[in-house]
């Protein structure tokens, strides 16, 4: 006997196709029949005239990175319907961490992730992947290595060209990790010690991705008036290294660089046509979010926030540094457009949810001094807002075959409303509203399109043999809530979703289980 019959459903399945009519039956962790059912029998029949049903969301870009704290963190994303996360984003990740580099990298992770249900743990990457399974995951998760994990682990946190001693451990490491099962190695080449390193190091590292059929996903190093440079860069390093480039949440930040889409869009299609094999994910929203550090010039931060402090005591050094910090502001759109969404102190009541212009005005000191004070105070651990990107731009990007959905989301008092509501806005919004694209090409973007680009075997599609992540609802009733200015609001209208075969939200109520897998990345070493 099934498990669950689903009944006259409109089926999206995820390919791209138009909708049709099925029943689908669910037997233990896989999808067992996608036709009329009739005369079937299953322990649980789900009446679906009327309704969509297709495949559960990959989110291409997560900071989930933390699976072992108090607290729920993660119904934020499956009343979204996403089922399966990529971690370990943006040069950062969990694992590998060594006696030599774990203080520094939890500095790093913890404002995005939070911090480790008991503390942090010198693990490589099998023993953390070991550690979500025997803690029992809520969703699927499928994790890179970070690029500041290995050069931190090679070479700490310091401004200097790796030696070959260093990339030689820092191949090892990785190697290491794809053999444990990591997807690819992520760069964050925009936060330091990952934006300290060079194109040679990466082409190094790239043909160890390469070697292991994974993937190199990448915060480029510049995303302002730079783009274009930054990513000739990472085409580049595909070029060279031979290993598939993925990009992580395109954009065009500031408004000198408004407009830019469409010609970064042609050279990733001229790419793609010289053989590199490229691809791109991106959040639905004109508003990035990441550290408000990002303000700072990145020899500031040489050796974290001991380096920092160190650098900033000095009055030439830090007389640079707000000068350096006003020039940012303004090419992040100025004060007015950044604001605090989290820190790690007490003091969030009196920052977060306030920009940087009323927190100038209110202290009576320049928009540099804010910022320098703010971070000084909570020693660099503070994630803001920042209004600087182009809506055009925004759709642009979106309409273009090879975009695929990351959330980029971060947690916390004031967050981006990006972490709540992604994925339901692509359908709401950009399907529904501004009319981009049908549904079934939207549906595409965040399921079969992230499943082929991270090669996740079995999933992304609704067949017969595939895994049983499914999502049931209404068109017009799944929408996102979570706004600018009320980013806590979870989105509402999936009536079911399953993650293999077991309902996480059962007719609109969410349920307290843990049926995720770990994905591992097959081991396969390639071109010996």
């Amino acid at each position: 006997m099934m498990d669950y019959l689903i009944k006259d459903a409109t089926l999206v399945d995820g390919s791209g196709d138009p909708a049709f009519r099925a029943d689908i039956a669910v037997s233990g962790d896989r999808i067992s029949m996608v036709k009329a059912c009739s005369g079937a029998s299953a322990r649980t029949v789900i009446e679906a005239a009327g309704k969509i049903v297709c495949p559960g969301f990959i989110d291409m870009h997560s900071h989930s990175d933390v699976l072992f704290s108090n607290g729920d963190l993660i119904s934020h994303k499956v009343f979204q319907g996403v089922t399966t996360e990529i971690i370990g984003q943006d040069g950062i990740s969990a694992a590998p961490l060594t006696s030599e580099s774990i203080d520094f990298m939890a500095e790093i992770i913890e404002p995005l992730g939070g911090k480790v249900e008991g503390g942090w743990q010198p693990w490589d990457m099998d023993g953390f992947l070991c550690a979500i399974a025997r803690r029992k995951a809520d969703l699927n998760v499928m994790t890179l290595t970070g690029h500041c994990n290995l050069r931190m682990a090679a070479m700490g946190h310091t401004m200097a060209a790796a030696s070959d001693q260093d990339l030689k451990l820092m191949g090892s490491l990785l190697a290491k990790s794809f053999e444990q099962g990591s997807a690819g190695l992520s760069l964050g080449l925009i936060y330091p010690p990952s934006s300290y390193s060079n194109v040679d190091e990466l082409i190094h590292l790239g043909k160890t991705v390469k070697q292991y059929d994974g993937i190199m996903v990448s915060h480029i190093r510049n995303e302002m008036d730079k783009v274009l440079d930054a990513l000739e860069e990472m085409i580049a390093i595909g070029e060279e290294s031979g290993c598939k480039i993925h990009i992580s949440h395109l954009k065009c930040m500031g408004k000198s660089n408004w407009g830019k889409m469409p010609q970064i869009l042609a050279r990733i299609d001229k790419a793609l046509n010289q053989g590199v094999a490229i691809s791109f994910d991106q959040y639905p929203y004109d508003a990035s979010s990441t550290s408000l550090s990002l303000l700072l010039p990145g020899w500031a931060m040489e050796g974290g926030w001991q380096g920092f402090k160190k650098t900033a005591g000095d009055p030439a050094h830090k007389s640079n540094i707000l000068s350096q910090i006003q020039q940012t502001i303004h090419q992040r759109g100025g004060a007015g457009a950044i604001t605090i969404a989290s820190v790690q102190s007490d003091n969030a009541p009196n920052l977060t949810g306030r920009t940087i212009l009323e927190l100038s005005r209110s202290r009576g000191i320049s928009e540099a001094e804010t910022v320098f004070d703010i971070l000084y105070q909570e020693q660099l651990r503070v994630i803001a807002i920042y209004h600087a990107m182009d809506e055009t731009d925004v759709e642009c990007a979106m309409t273009h075959p090879l975009h695929t959905v990351g959330s980029d989301g971060v947690l916390g008092d004031f967050p981006h409303p990006r972490a709540y509501g992604t994925f339901p806005r692509i359908l709401q919004h950009y399907c529904g509203e501004r009319r981009l694209f049908p549904l079934e090409k939207a549906i595409r973007k965040m399921t079969s399109t992230p499943a082929k680009v991270m090669g996740i075997k079995d999933r992304g599609c609704i067949k017969e043999g595939q895994y049983a992540d499914l999502l049931i609802f209404e068109k017009d009733k799944f929408i996102g809530n979570a706004t600018y200015n009320e980013p806590k609001q979870f989105a509402s209208g999936l009536e079911w979703v399953f993650l293999n075969g077991k309902p996480l939200i059962e007719n609109g109520v969410r349920q307290k289980s843990f049926p995720g897998y770990v994905l591992k990345k097959e081991s396969l070493i390639i071109n010996q």
